[in-house]
């Protein structure tokens, strides 16, 4: 238990994913209550029901992100219910491979709408709320590391490039306003929750993380 989390709300999309669950967990055993979101509505029971029999603080919301509305409803229920969320992870993502002549027009569709607009929904939503209040974390995760051009995977390289350099600009926009951005590789689950941590411990308004870019 980490007494700096004692106080804190993480919400946290892509919750079920391997990679969501362990920092769902991480973050909740540092003391924060997280709202954990998914669209699988099932495992999400599963993990809800888990982490709650170990005396963790954490409450599931199944929502679907790509929809603008499903996502402001619900960032106002959580602050409704729990109160300021201070920690956004945004995690929640689609990845569809295949070679890049082969990509079908929905294939492609679906990678951008879940892995763009569901980070541009949730980020919007939460930052807004956290601007006015001037403070607040954002991180966002890709499953994969798309610095690297791969064979296979172009629908999600591109999608996620064009989601880093979403957050990368709001992270320019909100940092004045004392709202700390950054892009965390997904190398190590220690380090996303180790990320949230430190910029949550900053407070000092205008401070970016040098973790932003990926």
């Amino acid at each position: 238990m980490n007494a700096e989390f004692r106080h804190k709300i993480a919400l946290i999309t892509g919750a079920c994913s391997p990679l969501g669950a362990e920092v769902v967990e991480s973050l909740a055993r540092q003391g924060a209550l997280v709202a954990a979101v998914d669209s699988d509505g099932a495992r999400l029971a599963d993990l809800v029901e888990r982490l709650q029999g170990q005396g963790l603080r954490i409450a599931g919301r199944q929502i679907d992100v790509t929809s603008s509305a499903a996502v402001d409803a619900l960032v106002d229920q959580v602050e409704r219910e729990f109160g300021a969320i201070d920690a956004l992870v945004a995690m929640a993502g689609a990845l569809r491979p295949g070679p890049a002549l082969s990509i079908s027009d929905e294939d492609w569709a679906h990678s951008f709408a879940v892995n763009v607009n569901g980070v541009f929904n949730v980020s919007r939503a939460v930052a807004a709320r956290m601007v006015e209040r001037g403070r607040g974390t954002i991180v966002m995760v890709p499953a994969h590391v798309v610095a690297v051009p791969r064979s296979g995977v172009a629908a999600y390289a591109a999608s996620r490039a064009a989601a880093v350099a979403y957050t990368e600009c709001l992270a320019v926009e909100v940092a004045a306003r004392g709202v700390h951005c950054a892009v965390v590789a997904p190398a190590d689950v220690r380090r996303v929750a180790d990320e949230v941590r430190f910029l949550l411990a900053d407070t000092v308004p205008g401070a970016m993380s040098d973790a932003v870019g990926a």
